[in-house]
């Protein structure tokens, strides 16, 4: 298990990867898009990340706003994985291990995102 620590570190490498990453750049373009990040078995490892005109923004604390877009379940221990990298984030989309709630649109892009971000490692 992850701690809420760790899984907030993780998240702050996976948006500054992001960033700083091209292909995940010209994807992001033009999305406007708020995720709300929950491990199930942490209860206070509840983040929000937002992406605003393209850009992805850094983590927030806590479930921030009323609706979300995306909400995105997992475990401490898989969500840490897919963040840092260790993991491929279609596998554990696959096989479960990680739940994603919202429009198909917006799915498809955290998918195209999660995967350039792995990949560019």
């Amino acid at each position: 298990m992850a701690t809420r620590e760790e899984l907030r570190e993780a998240l702050d490498d996976y948006v500054a990867r992001g960033q700083a990453n091209e292909r995940v750049r010209r994807t992001l373009k033009n999305w406007n898009c708020v995720m709300h990040l929950q491990a199930e078995d942490v209860p206070d490892a509840q983040f929000t990340m937002t992406i605003k005109n393209g850009e992805l923004s850094s983590v927030e604390d806590g479930l921030i706003g009323d609706a979300a877009d995306l909400i995105i379940r997992g475990s401490s221990e898989d969500l840490a994985n897919i963040f840092w990298g260790d993991e491929n984030p279609a596998s554990n989309y696959m096989q479960g291990a990680i739940k994603v709630q919202g429009s198909q649109d917006d799915v498809m892009r955290l998918d195209a995102m999660a995967m350039f971000i792995f990949l560019g490692k």
